[in-house]
């Protein structure tokens, strides 16, 4: 009766777990040197992954991974921003911010060596589906208005697969 009731359990738990694990996220690498992890937070009908449907094809992507899981609160985050026209890559921006605030310094891919490279791009209904990596050195900008320098820039090497959701306006 108990491996009945043992076997019950794991079913009813594994049952209760897989849309979790099939969910899962990952936005995760190397930032200068160090192992990083960041957080898409969701809460109700909020996402920091979102995607915009703006028609004829075109899509935009945006991604705000936080190192806090728990809340917005921290303002260490790490942002890639994608533009698509008939499901090809036109532009993408990829920024971490360092202070606590929403502006510089920041560390950005504007004037800088960055690669974003897109495994899988797809949407379907309200999610699409972004799963690829960013890969090189992101420049220094000290303040708003000055040029990122990329001689004071820190690599990148970060992976994502991450399910973004719909913003309808």
């Amino acid at each position: 009766m108990r491996q009945w009731l043992a076997i019950a359990f794991g079913m009813i738990l594994v049952a209760g777990l897989w849309p979790m694990s099939a969910m899962a996220e990952r936005l995760e690498g190397e930032l200068d040197g160090n192992e990083r992890e960041w957080y898409i937070l969701r809460q109700d009908n909020e996402s920091s992954a979102t995607f915009t449907d703006v028609g004829d094809g075109d899509f935009l992507v945006d991604i705000v991974g936080f190192a806090d899981p728990d809340g917005r609160r921290s303002r260490d985050s790490l942002s890639i921003s994608m533009a698509f026209k008939d499901g090809e890559l036109l532009h993408y921006d990829v920024l971490n911010l360092i202070g606590t605030s929403a502006m510089p310094p920041v560390y950005t891919s504007e004037g800088a060596d960055v690669r974003l490279t897109l495994d899988t791009f797809a949407v379907e209904g309200g999610v699409a589906r972004v799963v690829g990596s960013v890969k090189g050195v992101l420049a220094l900008q000290e303040a708003l208005g000055d040029a990122p320098n990329l001689e004071e820039g820190i690599d990148i090497a970060v992976a994502f697969d991450i399910t973004a959701s719909r913003i309808e306006y």
